[in-house]
């Protein structure tokens, strides 16, 4: 090959096609790169605010309503303990009183509450006590109706009602 045609090949346009795509396809490469890089961007930026959002939905909804609800817890709490003061204080004014031996609230006081099915209210499912103090006579039912069976009662069917061979 000859200088010539060398030349005529490279200033033919061949090459400076070549040169000139490769460098419009460069810039473009860029311009779409940092369309992504502006995408991107802008979806962590929506992310972010939705966190923000969330974070403030739950806020508002969960935690200024328990923030409330406690407020309100506390003030119960410290009314009860004020009205615990003022009731120990009662009772200690009770037991110097003149008519402590015969008063009843304070004979109720000291009876232990017990619920419907019998049980201390405190849970412990123990009642205080053991036997009943007194029994009643073998004869008597304390609820009124008869406990054993008539003297000739042995436990076994009438004979009319007894399969055979069997008495």
């Amino acid at each position: 090959m000859e200088l010539s045609e060398i030349m005529n090949f490279v200033l033919g346009g061949g090459l400076a096609t070549a040169l000139t795509g490769l460098f419009t396809i460069r810039a473009t490469v860029r311009k779409k790169l940092a369309e992504a890089d502006k995408a991107k961007a802008d979806a962590e930026s929506v992310r972010i605010d939705n966190a923000e959002h969330a974070t403030q939905v739950l806020v508002n909804n969960i935690v200024e309503p328990l923030k409330d609800e406690l407020d309100g817890t506390r003030k119960d709490l410290m009314a009860t303990k004020r009205e615990m003061a003022r009731l120990r204080k009662a009772i200690d004014r009770a037991n110097s009183c003149k008519h402590h031996d015969g008063c009843p609230v304070l004979n109720g006081m000291r009876e232990h509450p017990k619920d419907d099915s019998g049980n201390d209210l405190d849970g412990s499912g123990a009642d205080d006590g053991g036997q009943l103090d007194g029994r009643s006579p073998p004869d008597a039912d304390p609820n009124g109706a008869e406990v054993g069976g008539e003297t000739d009662d042995t436990g076994r069917q009438p004979d009319e009602a007894a399969p055979a061979g069997i008495i």
